[in-house]
Protein backbone atom coordinates (compact mmCIF):
# COMPACT_ATOMS: atom_id res chain seq x y z
CA UNK A 1 0.00 0.00 0.00
CA UNK A 2 1.20 3.47 -0.84
CA UNK A 3 -0.39 6.76 0.24
CA UNK A 4 0.86 9.89 -1.53
CA UNK A 5 0.05 13.35 -2.95
CA UNK A 6 -1.30 14.74 0.32
CA UNK A 7 -3.01 18.11 0.19
CA UNK A 8 -5.01 20.08 2.72
CA UNK A 9 -8.06 22.29 2.48
CA UNK A 10 -8.12 24.53 5.53
CA UNK A 11 -11.47 26.22 4.76
CA UNK A 12 -14.17 25.24 7.24
CA UNK A 13 -13.27 22.02 9.01
CA UNK A 14 -9.78 21.08 7.73
CA UNK A 15 -9.82 18.27 5.18
CA UNK A 16 -7.05 16.12 3.77
CA UNK A 17 -6.94 14.65 0.29
CA UNK A 18 -4.54 11.97 -0.91
CA UNK A 19 -4.08 9.13 -3.36
CA UNK A 20 -3.91 5.47 -2.42
CA UNK A 21 -2.54 2.50 -4.37
CA UNK A 22 -2.84 -1.07 -3.20
CA UNK A 23 -1.10 -3.82 -5.11
CA UNK A 24 -0.63 -7.49 -4.52
CA UNK A 25 0.78 -9.94 -7.00
CA UNK A 26 -0.72 -8.84 -10.33
CA UNK A 27 -3.65 -6.94 -8.75
CA UNK A 28 -3.44 -3.17 -8.52
CA UNK A 29 -6.10 -0.66 -7.51
CA UNK A 30 -6.03 3.05 -6.73
CA UNK A 31 -8.41 5.64 -5.31
CA UNK A 32 -8.51 9.29 -4.41
CA UNK A 33 -9.37 9.70 -0.73
CA UNK A 34 -10.71 12.77 1.07
CA UNK A 35 -11.58 13.00 4.73
CA UNK A 36 -11.41 15.32 7.70
CA UNK A 37 -7.91 15.97 9.02
CA UNK A 38 -9.20 15.14 12.50
CA UNK A 39 -9.88 11.53 11.37
CA UNK A 40 -6.24 11.10 10.35
CA UNK A 41 -5.19 12.65 13.67
CA UNK A 42 -7.42 10.16 15.52
CA UNK A 43 -5.78 7.31 13.57
CA UNK A 44 -2.35 8.61 14.58
CA UNK A 45 -3.42 8.66 18.23
CA UNK A 46 -4.71 5.08 17.95
CA UNK A 47 -1.45 3.93 16.33
CA UNK A 48 0.51 5.37 19.25
CA UNK A 49 -1.79 3.64 21.76
CA UNK A 50 -1.54 0.37 19.84
CA UNK A 51 2.25 0.58 19.88
CA UNK A 52 2.17 1.24 23.63
CA UNK A 53 -0.10 -1.84 24.08
CA UNK A 54 -2.93 0.31 25.49
CA UNK A 55 -5.53 -0.64 22.87
CA UNK A 56 -6.18 -3.72 20.71
CA UNK A 57 -6.99 -2.09 17.35
CA UNK A 58 -6.16 1.05 15.37
CA UNK A 59 -8.25 1.89 12.35
CA UNK A 60 -8.59 4.48 9.62
CA UNK A 61 -11.92 4.45 7.83
CA UNK A 62 -12.80 7.64 5.93
CA UNK A 63 -16.44 8.71 5.87
CA UNK A 64 -16.99 7.45 2.33
CA UNK A 65 -15.17 4.15 3.11
CA UNK A 66 -13.06 4.25 -0.05
CA UNK A 67 -10.19 2.94 2.04
CA UNK A 68 -10.23 0.92 5.25
CA UNK A 69 -7.10 0.21 7.27
CA UNK A 70 -7.18 -1.98 10.39
CA UNK A 71 -4.23 -2.88 12.63
CA UNK A 72 -5.10 -5.46 15.31
CA UNK A 73 -2.69 -6.46 18.08
CA UNK A 74 -1.90 -10.18 18.27
CA UNK A 75 0.35 -12.11 20.63
CA UNK A 76 4.14 -11.74 20.84
CA UNK A 77 4.33 -8.29 19.20
CA UNK A 78 2.60 -9.32 16.00
CA UNK A 79 0.07 -7.12 14.19
CA UNK A 80 -2.73 -8.32 11.93
CA UNK A 81 -3.16 -5.90 9.04
CA UNK A 82 -6.29 -5.62 6.92
CA UNK A 83 -6.41 -3.12 4.07
CA UNK A 84 -9.48 -2.68 1.89
CA UNK A 85 -9.83 -0.46 -1.13
CA UNK A 86 -13.51 -0.08 -2.03
CA UNK A 87 -15.05 1.25 -5.22
CA UNK A 88 -18.71 1.97 -5.96
CA UNK A 89 -19.89 3.16 -9.38
CA UNK A 90 -23.39 3.92 -10.58
CA UNK A 91 -24.15 3.57 -14.28
CA UNK A 92 -26.69 6.27 -15.12
CA UNK A 93 -27.57 4.56 -18.40
CA UNK A 94 -28.48 1.16 -16.98
CA UNK A 95 -29.18 2.31 -13.40
CA UNK A 96 -26.95 -0.44 -12.05
CA UNK A 97 -24.72 -0.12 -9.03
CA UNK A 98 -21.31 -1.75 -9.37
CA UNK A 99 -19.15 -2.49 -6.35
CA UNK A 100 -15.63 -3.83 -6.16
CA UNK A 101 -13.19 -4.38 -3.31
CA UNK A 102 -9.54 -5.29 -3.08
CA UNK A 103 -8.69 -6.65 0.36
CA UNK A 104 -5.26 -7.65 1.58
CA UNK A 105 -4.66 -9.31 4.95
CA UNK A 106 -1.32 -10.21 6.48
CA UNK A 107 0.57 -10.38 9.78
CA UNK A 108 3.74 -8.47 10.57
CA UNK A 109 5.97 -7.62 13.50
CA UNK A 110 5.03 -4.32 15.19
CA UNK A 111 8.47 -2.85 14.51
CA UNK A 112 7.06 -0.95 11.48
CA UNK A 113 4.77 1.16 13.71
CA UNK A 114 7.27 3.86 14.85
CA UNK A 115 8.19 4.68 11.23
CA UNK A 116 4.52 4.79 10.20
CA UNK A 117 3.69 7.02 13.18
CA UNK A 118 6.53 9.39 12.20
CA UNK A 119 5.36 9.52 8.58
CA UNK A 120 1.76 10.31 9.50
CA UNK A 121 2.94 12.93 12.03
CA UNK A 122 4.98 14.60 9.29
CA UNK A 123 2.01 14.65 6.91
CA UNK A 124 -0.31 16.14 9.56
CA UNK A 125 2.18 18.81 10.60
CA UNK A 126 2.68 20.13 7.04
Amino acid sequence: MKLYDFSFNEQGEPRIKFSSIISYSFYKASREIEDYKSCLEAFLKELNLLYENKIEIAQFVPLERQLEIYFRKLEFGQISVSIRLNNVDFDNTTHHLYESKLEINYEIDQSFLPELIDEISTVISN
